[in-house]
């Protein structure tokens, strides 16, 4: 069963409860961050945990836990549930307020909960071998996606319609149909030897499997580009990839029917997810 902090005490999932005036589920107003746990290890937990921070300062939302805190209670759980392979979720709502009201006061306490989820991750190590299929949504998110915000309701919509294609991922693109990311995904098109993916604005989330891959990509004597590019260069790109916490490096095979790289997984992109793996 698995074990849920909940401000300040550890508990079976099943049992932690949080009131219905919570402003994370009346308003969507609260940060999360999700941790991949491989073999063991949390994965890139201290860029994570960087990341936490910022999005919770760009909201006003203080806590009196510091990282190595939230570090610590993080690898208790991971022994506690002797979670091998799957997730450590973490989400910080601003707390309870009753009467509803959209102003929220000063002196509220912010809900923190922290619990694991256990996802075979090694499932993905085949799937990456023949790759995946996506679709292409138009993004309809709020102007501030660089916040890890627990609305994610655009989010949702779009990774359904691509479960209803029968596909892994959704790649999203602006109205001026410029590729932005995934919804759950930094996305990565290939052109030579080039790693090509969409600078960090206010437009993306900066991926911290993307940030931990730059790296890597340097070393294998590949380049490393950012710049915009629409839908058009997608689709006429050598090898198409998705990067994110639970995937790892995922390479895409086909978007909209459309196959990319002949149908198959690519070269680099497996020897990135190799070395991604062999990093962590």
């Amino acid at each position: 069963m698995a074990t849920c902090y909940l401000n300040g005490k550890y508990l079976p999932l099943s049992k932690a409860n949080i009131s219905i005036t919570d402003r994370g589920l009346q308003f969507s107003d609260g940060i999360y961050e999700i941790i991949g746990v491989y073999e063991g290890k949390l994965i890139d937990i201290d860029l994570h945990l960087k990341r936490l921070k910022r999005s919770l300062k760009e909201i006003k939302i203080q806590i009196k836990l510091s990282s190595e805190e939230i570090l610590k209670i993080s690898n208790k759980i991971q022994k506690k549930d002797k979670l091998e392979n799957g997730i450590i979720y973490i989400q910080i709502t601003r707390g309870n307020q009753n009467p509803r009201d959209h102003k929220y006061t000063n002196n509220l306490k912010p809900n923190i909960m922290i619990y694991s989820i256990y996802k075979n991750l090694k499932l993905n190590d085949q799937l990456s071998l023949k790759g995946v299929p996506v679709i292409t949504y138009p993004d309809i998110r709020w102007l501030r996606p660089d916040i890890k915000s627990i609305s994610l309701l655009a989010n949702v919509m779009a990774v359904n319609k691509a479960k209803d294609m029968k596909c892994h991922e959704a790649i999203l693109f602006d109205s001026n149909d410029n590729i932005t990311e995934g919804n759950s995904s930094s996305i990565w098109i290939i052109k030579g030897k080039k790693c090509i993916t969409h600078p960090l604005t206010e437009k993306i989330l900066n991926g911290c499997t993307r940030y931990k891959l730059i790296s890597i990509i340097k070393k294998n004597g590949l380049v490393f580009e950012e710049k915009i590019f629409k839908k058009k260069l997608l689709f006429n790109s050598d090898e198409v990839f998705m990067t994110n916490a639970s995937n790892f490096v995922m390479p895409i095979v086909k978007i909209d029917g459309k196959k990319i790289a002949q149908g198959k997984s690519g070269p680099i992109s497996l020897l990135l997810r190799n070395e991604y793996i062999k990093a962590i």
